[in-house]
């Protein structure tokens, strides 16, 4: 308790210190002091980046407005720090509007430059305000009264798989997307074109929203499509396949030794069970054979399926005989 009573005693005594007369004086001259240079630096001319938000009036039910519109507009005021104060703190700087009814024209684009953005602004600052700059110094805003098509989504970009995967699937979500456009530009439209993709090395699914490349003067609805792609481990598979001839004269039958071969090829995991011999066309052209004076004839893949890649023969040569049936039918 004693400590306690001392430690109270000692604080009290700091404290009635701490309040005397001459520390009143140093904060009077002090707030004193800090409120002339307050007042002087606000005297000073400055320079303070202001936004203008845009606003879209009277805009009719049937009219689409077939371009983005900036949110804002960033403009730069030199003035003195008082008035620029006033700015940030009392008198709201107003709105850049895009009024409908004010400028509509035929060609279904309006153009806003920066001297009709600074009339609009012009009665709300003070006399000594000056505008050092104005960003976009120009708002652009297209539309149309609902003219529109439905238009597919295409691809750009490359992918490709790592070592040993194939892509299994590639899917868009939607397909198609609407486009927004006057007559005219909807006539040259063809299709929307996602952004670009790269991807290298995929060896796992991947899925992403792509943002469809944007159109000067068009609007497309949605704007983003979502991408997704398959990958599958590719693996290795051997089919015995005949060996066919192909364009064989009637009467003449052309017989290979031996008469079926490998096809060695790979496929992802999830086709292949799906792949038969059917699948496969292994061919000898009679045709090749006239000029050919070795008893050997090469062999050639005519048909594989579409999930077969790296397709190859276990052997690429085969020994033959061309018989003539008419003449052993005697």
């Amino acid at each position: 308790m004693n400590i306690l009573r001392k430690t109270k005693d000692i604080l009290r005594y700091v404290f009635t210190r701490m309040w005397n007369r001459q520390f009143l004086v140093f904060l009077f001259f002090l707030a004193l002091s800090t409120s002339f240079w307050l007042f002087q630096a606000l005297d000073e001319t400055y320079e303070e980046d202001f936004s203008l938000p845009v606003e879209l009036r009277n805009i009719p039910r049937d009219v689409v407005i077939a371009s983005d519109v900036p949110k804002a507009v960033q403009i730069v005021l030199r003035d003195k720090g008082t008035t620029l104060l006033n700015y940030m703190y009392g008198d709201k700087l107003p709105a850049v509007v895009i009024d409908y009814e004010v400028y509509a024209n035929p060609s279904g684009h309006i153009r806003i430059l920066a001297a009709e953005i600074l009339r609009q602004i012009r009665p709300k600052l003070a006399s000594g305000t000056q505008v050092v700059s104005i960003r976009p110094d120009t708002l652009e805003l297209y539309y149309n009264n609902g003219s529109s098509k439905r238009v597919p989504v295409r691809m750009e970009g490359q992918i490709t798989p790592a070592a040993g995967y194939t892509i299994s699937s590639q899917r868009i979500a939607p397909d198609s997307v609407l486009v927004y456009a006057s007559d005219e530009q909807l006539a040259a439209i063809d299709a929307a074109h996602v952004q670009p993709v790269y991807l290298r090395d995929i060896s796992a699914p991947v899925s992403a929203k792509l943002k469809l490349k944007a159109v000067r003067g068009a609007k497309f609805v949605p704007d983003e499509v979502s991408f997704s792609l398959g990958v599958d481990r590719l693996v290795e598979k051997r089919l015995t396949v005949p060996v066919v001839g192909v364009n064989c004269p009637d009467g003449v039958q052309l017989r290979t030794f031996p008469s079926q071969v490998e096809v060695i090829f790979q496929v992802s995991m999830s086709l292949y069970r799906r792949i038969h011999p059917d699948d496969f066309s292994v061919v000898v052209d009679y045709k090749e054979l006239q000029a050919n004076d070795s008893t050997k004839c090469r062999l050639r893949v005519a048909e594989s399926p579409a999930g077969a890649s790296h397709v190859r023969l276990s052997t690429e040569e085969v020994e033959y005989v061309i018989e003539n049936l008419s003449s052993s039918a005697h």
